[in-house]
């Protein structure tokens, strides 16, 4: 026979759960951003063929780089480097090494 139990624990164990709590806004941001991560990771594990090391050296090989002339100069090797960026951020570093430096030859 079961041990007996008063009637405060009783009552206790037939209280519904507890609402969920309401997540803030950077939570929920959180929340979507590891849910987008583990998406990428399922597609890149599903992905037959060759590996990420390989597409991104092939799509560098398609963009024809320039070769590095070799300078002393920080800047230039700098815009060199940056000049081989592809995507949003290397234009935006561009743009900026544009308004604060004059143009160089590499």
């Amino acid at each position: 026979m079961p041990p007996r139990r008063n009637r405060e624990q009783q009552q206790d164990d037939d209280l519904p759960p507890s609402p969920p709590v309401q997540m803030t806004p950077f939570e929920r941001a959180n929340v979507e951003m590891l849910a987008g991560i583990t998406r990428m990771l399922e597609y890149q594990t599903e992905r037959p063929g060759r590996s990420h090391e390989e597409d991104v050296a092939e799509r560098f090989r398609k963009q024809g780089p320039k070769d590095f002339a070799g300078t002393t100069d920080p800047l230039v090797a700098e815009e060199w480097n940056l000049s081989r960026t592809v995507g949003p951020i290397g234009l935006v570093l561009r743009t900026l090494m544009d308004r604060t430096s004059e143009p160089r030859t590499v």
